[in-house]
């Protein structure tokens, strides 16, 4: 598991293609993981509301496409900053053709 991922930039157009409702990415986390959606968002020592799935990339394998519990303010950080999640965070795959189920 990554300590530190980065945003994608230009993914505001993708829509997740599962068949189950919600059709959000942040219903997409839920199903992916199996887990509860955290009620705040999931980078280190942020307290803010989670209210979208957000795109990223990992520190280790930039190729693959992740979806993550963020605030808006964690969701618009630069894709060249770094954020650190708190520990044990759970990633779901966010390609929309692969990972929707």
């Amino acid at each position: 598991m990554p300590t530190f991922v980065y945003n994608l930039d230009g993914t505001s157009n993708r829509k997740c293609q599962c068949t189950d409702l919600p059709r959000t990415w942040l219903g997409h986390w839920a199903r992916g993981t199996g887990e509860t959606l955290p009620v705040t968002c999931v980078a280190h020592r942020c307290g803010n509301a989670a209210t979208v799935g957000a795109h990223v990339r990992d520190e280790e394998d930039q190729r693959i496409v992740w979806i993550v519990p963020f605030c808006q303010k964690h969701n618009k950080r630069p894709s060249s900053t770094p954020i650190q999640l708190k520990p044990g965070i759970s990633m779901c795959g966010g390609s929309m053709t692969g990972d929707c189920e």
